[in-house]
């Protein structure tokens, strides 16, 4: 048999080839598993490092959770010390809000967990007050509390230049504390002038105050001036004080607003008369008299 030299010379590269081959894979092989080694140390090191920052901070949040900065003082209703503010309110007394926060419990809670229905369930038993807000705020932990107070529409007084003893309000409440008479009054408010009042709920109540109110209005729609007082210290002598002088309504009866309607043909006479005017007189039905301090009187 031949054997052809070419084929010879095959064989052995062949096998050379071959466990060329077979060191490249090996080494390929040693490469990955060298390299899946790493991928794996590298794993380890990178879920480690998660751990350590996972509970640095879950650390950080307690830490910051329990700062003092987020919790009220438990004292902070009893002794406010800038921790509590009240703002927006002209006519109840700061002292007074203070005085009804002071048995509400301060529970060891973040600020901002804190619930406010305690606060505005004893400032709504104040009668004045209407709205309240509440704000919370931190670092550090405080209350604001904006309050809304009820718009007054007429005062009650003994004397013109006395504190109120009495005023309602436009929404129909009708307050008589002392605690609330500090009240800034303004040219809007109706003032009203009584005797020794009995706020019984017979002698003065809403419904009286109301008729009053109307019959001021009634005054300023046909005097075209504004109404300053209505002085009802004697029931049966009734006056009422306008810019150009006072009007005597007399007992204020069924008859009194067609009396009233009469004001805007007798008040253009006041230029007409000398001397100083003390009234107009409309106490009389159908009968109108222009009343001088000198005791004088015309009528028409």
């Amino acid at each position: 048999m031949t054997i052809n030299n070419n084929e010879q010379n095959t064989y052995p590269n062949n096998s050379q080839d071959a466990v060329t081959i077979a060191k490249r894979s090996v080494h390929r092989k040693q490469k990955e598993r060298k390299l899946r080694k790493q991928r794996k140390k590298i794993n380890r090191l990178k879920a480690f490092l998660r751990f350590v920052v996972f509970i640095l901070l879950i650390f950080m949040i307690y830490e910051f959770w329990t700062l003092p900065q987020w919790y009220l003082d438990k004292e902070a209703f009893k002794k406010p010390n800038g921790n509590i503010e009240i703002i927006n309110n002209k006519i109840v007394p700061t002292n007074i809000i203070y005085k009804s926060l002071k048995d509400i419990k301060v529970y060891r809670v973040p600020i901002f967990l804190m619930s406010v229905k305690p606060i505005k369930k004893e400032l709504f038993k104040i009668p004045v007050i209407k709205r309240i807000y509440v704000r919370r705020y931190g670092f550090p932990a405080r209350i604001q509390i904006i309050i809304r107070e009820r718009i007054p529409n007429t005062v009650i007084k003994t004397n013109l230049k006395d504190r109120p003893v009495a005023f309602t309000t436009s929404d129909g409440v009708f307050v008589t504390n002392k605690n609330y008479m500090g009240l800034a009054e303004n040219s809007s408010i109706i003032r009203i002038l009584a005797k020794n009042p009995k706020f019984d709920g017979k002698e003065w109540n809403i419904k009286r105050i109301e008729h009053l109110e109307k019959i001021a209005k009634a005054v300023e729609s046909y005097s075209g001036e504004k109404v300053h007082y209505i002085d009802v210290r004697n029931t049966n002598d009734v006056y009422v004080r306008i810019d150009t002088t006072s009007i005597r309504l007399g007992v204020l009866d069924s008859t009194v607003f067609e009396r009233i309607k009469r004001i805007s043909t007798i008040l253009p006479q006041i230029d007409e008369v000398d001397g100083q005017i003390k009234y107009i007189d409309l106490s009389w039905d159908k009968v109108n008299y222009i009343k001088l301090k000198e005791s004088k009187s015309f009528g028409e």
